[in-house]
């Protein structure tokens, strides 16, 4: 087994134990203790939710509605800021409580690639100031960045490489140092696969800068995963083609690693698709990738809703991931490895006992990932 498998930090995000009204962090943090999780990845949302919980009477968002993430805060809400810095040093004590260190903040998101004099520009990098004091005080090593996937966002590479530069400079300066890790995302229009967070990152050329992958959005990545419209994509020519040009990334680049399994569209988005009701209610702008990558992400060798409704090979995922984190690893990788999963339809229901269930299935799916590697 890889000496890099072996020592691993493995963690989980929060967002991926559930949606719930009832799945609050002190919920998501016992069922790590339960399941002997020493580290996780935090939502914003789940963190802005836990200090409203404390803070019942703080005014709600400023934040221009179409461009809110997770309920957050607009920079020039003085009140609400301070509250959440206020709250880190008791976060970090209730994290402490249950035996966790939290390693990342997830996701800054919508941040890159604006015109440059547009009035979003001009926002992002005074809201990127207000979450990197954020990270600061919760004493997070390093805070994702997701690709931005607004059409708007429509800036030369050069600025894009410029933003994350600043970013990087930014988490720097802080104390401690925070570092920034920038994610393809799959669903974007300009920013979908890792060779092109990869590019940019170089471009950046910054040493604070580097790479979030996620090995569930090698499948779903236009230019050779499935398109979940039609099921075809992903064949073994494309992706083993694509796994060789990942092995030759410099592995310190890579900041961390995040796992899920992704499901074969075997039933089309609009033709039976398991998850065409819940496109039809959520009607999600950001496209039918997105539907996919936020309903049918499992947990590897465990399988479709936590392993409850497997009835083929189909409902275990066929992302590969094997194969990805073996790439990954290959490149000389020693970061940390989150289990980072999502399945809408079963975590958006308000059952308590859904961070319990899943945080159980990431131990069954990190067992299975060691053995797997064991045999390899």
């Amino acid at each position: 087994m890889s000496r890099a498998l072996a020592n691993a930090r493995f963690g989980v995000a929060t967002a991926s134990l559930g949606f719930g009204k009832s799945h609050t962090i002190p919920a998501k943090f016992a069922a790590l203790q339960k399941a002997n999780y020493k580290y996780a990845e935090v939502g914003f949302g789940d963190y802005m939710s836990w200090v409203r919980s404390r803070r019942p009477d703080l005014p709600r968002s400023t934040c221009p509605q179409e461009w809110k993430e997770a309920d957050e805060p607009d920079p020039e809400d003085e009140e609400i800021w301070n509250a959440m810095y206020e709250e880190a040093s008791n976060f970090i004590e209730l994290a402490k409580n249950h035996g966790l260190s939290v390693l990342a903040l997830q996701p800054l998101n919508q941040f890159d690639g604006w015109p440059e004099g547009s009035e979003r520009a001009a926002w992002v990098r005074r809201k990127a100031e207000r979450w990197l004091t954020l990270c600061s005080k919760l004493k997070v090593e390093l805070i994702q960045v997701g690709a931005n996937d607004y059409a708007e966002a429509n800036a030369p590479d050069s600025k894009t490489a410029e933003d994350l530069r600043w970013l990087a400079e930014l988490g720097s300066e802080q104390d401690p140092p925070v570092k920034i890790a920038y994610e393809p995302w799959c669903f974007s229009k300009r920013v979908n696969d890792w060779e092109k967070v990869w590019g940019l990152v170089q471009l950046g050329n910054h040493p604070n800068l580097g790479m979030c992958i996620d090995v569930a959005h090698f499948p779903l990545a236009p230019a050779y995963g499935w398109d979940p419209t039609t099921g075809k994509g992903w064949t073994d020519e494309q992706y083993h083609a694509m796994i060789e040009r990942l092995k030759k990334v410099p592995g310190e680049k890579i900041f961390y690693l995040e796992i899920s399994d992704v499901l074969k569209p075997v039933k089309p988005l609009g033709k039976g698709s398991p998850y065409d009701a819940w496109r039809e209610n959520n009607n999600p702008g950001r496209g039918d990738i997105f539907t996919w990558t936020i309903c049918g992400r499992p947990l590897p060798f465990v399988g479709k809703d936590a392993g409850r409704d497997v009835k083929s090979d189909d409902d275990l995922g066929g992302g590969r991931v094997l194969e990805s984190v073996r790439a990954v690893l290959d490149t000389g990788f020693q970061g940390p490895i989150m289990w980072e999963f999502f399945e809408a339809p079963s975590m958006e229901k308000d059952d308590p006992s859904v961070p319990e269930v899943y945080a159980q299935a990431c131990k069954v799916a990190e067992e299975a990932l060691i053995r797997n590697f064991q045999r390899m």
